[in-house]
């Protein structure tokens, strides 16, 4: 690392660095707000961090080696990475726009927000079959004040990633936990009735409700390096070092579509640990090294009173994988591993996690499966 380079921050976020990952935690009331805060103001001087809130990159001169910004500042670059995310996706049925309380679920505000409408709530209405939509049902149910309705397009949550029993399973666990379940419908229109918001579903159903929070992914927020000549494809593109084809600019976190070791190609990925390990590389590189970058993406959270645990790359992202499973409804426990050219690549759990380092640990040294993969479902077989 270069401990003489000066580094200049423009975050569009008006608080300090605070842990996402703890947001859902803070929702369903398990943290405190302060808990969530990971830096102070303070810890940015102490580090000679020069850090510029409520800021955020217009434009980026890729000859001229400056960024620009929405306050009119220039700031010039020797290198620069570029970790801009994403901002949620609006929500697009019908008359939503007439809905006045619609909150997406991302940042610190946004959880705020969604607690203090919900404690005043007597009927809520989640939409959005992803982690974000499952995040914000277990969340609100939890704090047990508001009657919460699910309503998603597929036939059960996370169902690019899960099968139908692993599917079964979550709706077995949530409808425990007060859960009401609409699957395989969508909402064809809002309206009002009876002071409260009325969402009409494409099969018949009507759910009243007064708030609504939804989870329908992300748009990229890659406005800064249009007509740079930098590659994108929804993200930015680089290779295997962060690097984009811009030189001195790398980009990482949600907006870098990265070529990864692990599959052989390009891909994508939106968790914490994901964005923590890109940063590190992309700074050694930034600083002057030649670092590749290779890791095992995790997501673990509570499920409904259990857990949920998913790790490497999943068929959402690589249609083409093997795979091998056991499960039990009455036990709460699913557990399926993902191949790809014989090498364990991926895995999702639900129940205890035990075996989950060994499985990552697996995955990360890329070797060859030699043994009957369903061994691998034991946790016998895994010692931690």
């Amino acid at each position: 690392m270069d401990a003489d380079a000066s580094i200049t921050m423009i975050a569009a976020e008006r608080h300090p660095l605070y842990n996402r990952v703890a947001l859902p935690r803070y929702l369903r009331g398990q943290v405190r707000r302060e808990k969530v805060l990971m830096r102070t103001v303070e810890d940015y001087a102490a580090r000679e961090l020069d850090i510029h809130f409520e800021t955020w990159a217009t434009e980026i001169d890729v000859h001229g080696k400056v960024v620009h910004t929405n306050r009119n500042q220039t700031f010039p670059y020797d290198a620069l990475l570029v970790a801009t995310g994403g901002r949620p996706k609006p929500p697009p049925w019908p008359g939503s726009d007439q809905v006045s309380n619609a909150l997406g679920f991302q940042t610190l505000d946004d959880t705020d927000a969604i607690i203090e409408k919900a404690d005043a709530s007597e009927r809520v209405l989640v939409m959005g079959g992803s982690f974000i939509g499952y995040e914000l049902a277990e969340g609100v149910s939890f704090r047990q004040k508001a009657k919460l309705t699910w309503i998603m397009r597929g036939p059960w949550f996370l169902r690019y990633v899960l099968d139908d029993e692993g599917g079964q399973l979550c709706r077995q666990m949530g409808e425990a936990q007060g859960v009401e379940f609409i699957v395989g419908d969508e909402v064809e229109k809002f309206s009002r009735t009876n002071g409260r918001f009325l969402a009409d579903t494409v099969n018949g159903r009507k759910v009243e409700f007064d708030l609504l929070t939804y989870g329908v992914g992300l748009d990229y927020y890659t406005e800064p390096v249009r007509n740079t000549g930098i590659e994108l494809n929804k993200g930015i593109v680089t290779d295997a070092k962060l690097r984009t084809n811009a030189p001195d600019v790398y980009a990482a976190g949600d907006i870098a579509v990265f070529f990864d070791l692990m599959v052989g190609r390009h891909n994508q990925m939106g968790t914490w640990d994901n964005a923590e390990a890109h940063g590190k590389v992309a700074a050694r590189n930034m600083a002057g090294g030649d670092e590749d970058f290779f890791d095992v993406p995790t997501y673990t959270t509570t499920m409904f009173g259990s857990t949920l645990a998913v790790m490497g790359v999943t068929p959402d992202v690589q249609p083409d994988l093997e795979s091998v499973r056991t499960f039990s409804y009455d036990e709460k426990f699913y557990r399926k591993l993902f191949f790809k050219d014989d090498k364990l690549v991926g895995a999702i759990m639900i129940g205890p996690p035990k075996g989950r380092k060994k499985l990552i640990e697996i995955m990360r040294s890329r070797q060859l499966i030699e043994r009957p993969k369903q061994e691998l479902l034991d946790p016998a077989n895994l010692k931690d």
